[in-house]
C-alpha cells in the first residue's frame, strides 16, 4: 500500500497541489473580497463562515472526490493500473484514503489558513496602506465553529440530515467509478433526478390516498407529516432517513465491486 501511495502522488501530485493550492486562493479571495465590499456597520463572528464553508465542501465534493479511480478512464491507463502488483482491496483502500478521506481532512485545515489570512491582509491594507481607523469587528475562524454541534435533543431528524451531508462526498466518490470523466456532473443530475421522483411518488401516491384540495392554501395530497410510524416519526422522514444511510454505507461496497469487475 506504501508503494500504491507512491505510485499514486509520482503520478498526480499535480492535481492534489493544484487543488490545495486552488481551495486556499479561493477561500482567501472570497472572503477578502468580502471584507473589502462591505467596510463598515457590520460584525462578523466564527458562526458566519458556515454557509461558505458547507459551500465549499459541496465543491470539493464535486470537483475534488468525484475525481476517483482517474486511471481507470482511459485503456492504456487503466491496463497500466489494473495490472500493478497489488490485490484489489489494496487499490480500493488507497483511493478511499486519498481521494476521500485526505481532502476532507485538509480542507477544514485550509479553509481555516485562507479565511484567517485575508482577515489579516484586510486589516493590513486598511490600516497601513489607506491609514483607516474606523473599521468593521471580524473575529477569526475556529475550526469548531465550522461543525454545527446540537445543544438540545438529538432527533431523527437531525441524524437524517448529518447522514445526507455525509452521504455527499461518499455518493461522488462511487461516481467517479461510474461515470469516470463526468462524474461532476452526471452524478448530481442523477442524485436530483433521484430526490425529484422520491418526493415526486410520496406527494402523487398520498393524493390518491388521501386527496385534499384547498384553493385558500393550495393544498394538495397529504401533508408532510402524516400518517407517522409512531408518535413524532412521520413515515416519509422515516423513509428518508433509510435511504440517506444507505447512501452513506452502499457506495463503499458498490464502488468496491466495481472494481473488481474491472478487473476481471
Amino acid at each position: 500500500m506504501k508503494n500504491l501511495i507512491r505510485y499514486e502522488w509520482a503520478l498526480d501530485k499535480r492535481f492534489y497541489l493544484v487543488g490545495t493550492l486552488g481551495i486556499f486562493m479561493i477561500t482567501f479571495g472570497i472572503f477578502l473580497s468580502i471584507w473589502l465590499n462591505n467596510i463598515s456597520g457590520y460584525i462578523w463572528t466564527s458562526s458566519n463562515y458556515n454557509p461558505a464553508f458547507f459551500g465549499g465542501f459541496v465543491f470539493l465534493s464535486v470537483f475534488g472526490v468525484s475525481q476517483s479511480f482517474i486511471d481507470l478512464r482511459e485503456k492504456a491507463s487503466s491496463i497500466r493500473y489494473l495490472t500493478l502488483p497489488a490485490s484489489t482491496l489494496e487499490k480500493y483502500l488507497v483511493q478511499v484514503f486519498l481521494r476521500l478521506l485526505l481532502p476532507l481532512i485538509i480542507y477544514p485545515i485550509i479553509f481555516w489558513l485562507g479565511a484567517n489570512l485575508s482577515v489579516d491582509i484586510y486589516y493590513f491594507i486598511q490600516h497601513s496602506i489607506l491609514e483607516k481607523t474606523a473599521l468593521p469587528e471580524i473575529e477569526k475562524v475556529k475550526v469548531l465553529y465550522l461543525y454545527w454541534i446540537p445543544t438540545s435533543t438529538v432527533d431523527i431528524g437531525y441524524w437524517g440530515l448529518f447522514g445526507l451531508i455525509l452521504s455527499i462526498p461518499i455518493v461522488m466518490f462511487m461516481g467517479g467509478i461510474i461515470f469516470k470523466k463526468w462524474s461532476f456532473i452526471a452524478m448530481p443530475a442523477y442524485l436530483a433526478l433521484l430526490v425529484l421522483l422520491i418526493f415526486g411518488s410520496y406527494y402523487a401516491l398520498g393524493w390518491l390516498v388521501y386527496p385534499v384540495i384547498s384553493n385558500s392554501v393550495w393544498d394538495y395530497g397529504i401533508p408532510i407529516g402524516k400518517p407517522e410510524v409512531i408518535e413524532g416519526v412521520p413515515v416519509f422522514i422515516l423513509v428518508c432517513f433509510i435511504l440517506v444511510w444507505t447512501a452513506v454505507f452502499l457506495p463503499f461496497i458498490v464502488t468496491y465491486l466495481k472494481l473488481k469487475e474491472r478487473e476481471v
